[in-house]
C-alpha cells in the first residue's frame, strides 16, 4: 500500500500536464483568412461561387455519310471535272477543317496549278515560234521596240498630219469667258503652225480670244450642230464640208494628234 501512494504524486503531475497541454497556446491559432461562420466575419459572410468559363456552343461536324464523295484526281478528264472536285474539297475542307481534309484539298490544287504551268510554258513556246501569234510584234513591251515602235509612230502621225492639212481644218468652238478655252487655244495655234494645218475659231458668245481676236460668230451653228460643252474641236473637209468630232475640253498637242489620227485613218481594233 505504502508503495501505491508513493507513486501517487506522480500520477497526479502527469494528469495536470495532459490537461495543460490539451489548451492551446496564445500563439496556436486558425489563420484569418479561414472563415468561421461562429464569428460572422466579413470574410465569411458569403463563399465566393467557383466561376466557370461559359460554354461554347458545339459546333455541328458532318459526318462522313454527310459529306461528298471524292473523285479520283486521276481519273478526271476534264478541266470542267476537275473545277468542280476543287471546289467540293474546298467547300469540305472550310466546313470540317481536319488533317486530311485539307490534304485532300491541297492534292486538288497542285494538281491545278501544275497543268496551269505546262499549259503557260507550253503557250509561250508556241507563240515564240509562231509570229502570226506573238502580240508583242505588234505592240513591243521591249523597251527597245517600245522606243523605236513610238518613233516610227510619231513620224507617221507628222507625215499624215501634214497631208491632211492640205485638204482638211479645224474648227474650234469656244467662249471668250471660258478658262479651259483660254488654256487650250495655244495648243491648237502651236498644231496650226507646227503641220500648217488651218484652225477657225468659233466664238459662241461673240467674244475673241488672244490667239483668236476676230473668231467667227458661232451661236447659230452651235445650237444647229448641238454644241452645249466648250472647248470643242472638230475636223472637216474644206472641200465637202463634212466633219467628225475630236473630241470636248482641254487637250495636249499629243492628244489632238493622236485622236485626229486614229478617228481619219485607222478602223477600229487596227492597232491594239
Amino acid at each position: 500500500m505504502q508503495n501505491k501512494l508513493k507513486y501517487l504524486p506522480l500520477l497526479i503531475l502527469a494528469l495536470l500536464s495532459a490537461d495543460v497541454r490539451a489548451e492551446k497556446s496564445v500563439f496556436d491559432y486558425d489563420s484569418i483568412w479561414k472563415c468561421d461562420q461562429a464569428k460572422r466575419n466579413w470574410y465569411c459572410d458569403e463563399e465566393e461561387k467557383k466561376s466557370t468559363p461559359a460554354q461554347r456552343p458545339e459546333q455541328p461536324v458532318a459526318s462522313p455519310q454527310q459529306l461528298p464523295e471524292l473523285k479520283d484526281l486521276s481519273k478526271l478528264k476534264t478541266a470542267e471535272e476537275l473545277r468542280k472536285e476543287l471546289k467540293v474539297r474546298e467547300d469540305i475542307a472550310v466546313m470540317v477543317p481536319s488533317e486530311q481534309n485539307i490534304k485532300n484539298y491541297l492534292d486538288a490544287w497542285h494538281m491545278v496549278q501544275d497543268k496551269a504551268t505546262v499549259f503557260t510554258d507550253q503557250w509561250r513556246r508556241v507563240v515564240w515560234t509562231n509570229p502570226q501569234y506573238d502580240y508583242s510584234l505588234r505592240n513591243p513591251v521591249n523597251n527597245t521596240a517600245v522606243r523605236v515602235n513610238n518613233q516610227a509612230k510619231d513620224q507617221d502621225r507628222t507625215n499624215y498630219m501634214r497631208e491632211i492639212a492640205k485638204e482638211h481644218g479645224l474648227i474650234f468652238f469656244f467662249r471668250s469667258d471660258c478658262p479651259y478655252c483660254h488654256q487650250y487655244a495655244p495648243t491648237l495655234k502651236l498644231l496650226s503652225e507646227m503641220y500648217g494645218i488651218e484652225v477657225l475659231g468659233v466664238s459662241i458668245d461673240g467674244g475673241g480670244l488672244p490667239e483668236f481676236p476676230n473668231p467667227r460668230d458661232g451661236r447659230a451653228v452651235a445650237q444647229k450642230w448641238g454644241i452645249e460643252k466648250v472647248p470643242a474641236t472638230f475636223i472637216a473637209s474644206k472641200k465637202t464640208g463634212e466633219r467628225a468630232t475630236v473630241g470636248f475640253g482641254v487637250m495636249s498637242l499629243q492628244e489632238v494628234i493622236e485622236r485626229i489620227w486614229t478617228l481619219t485613218n485607222t478602223q477600229p481594233g487596227q492597232e491594239f
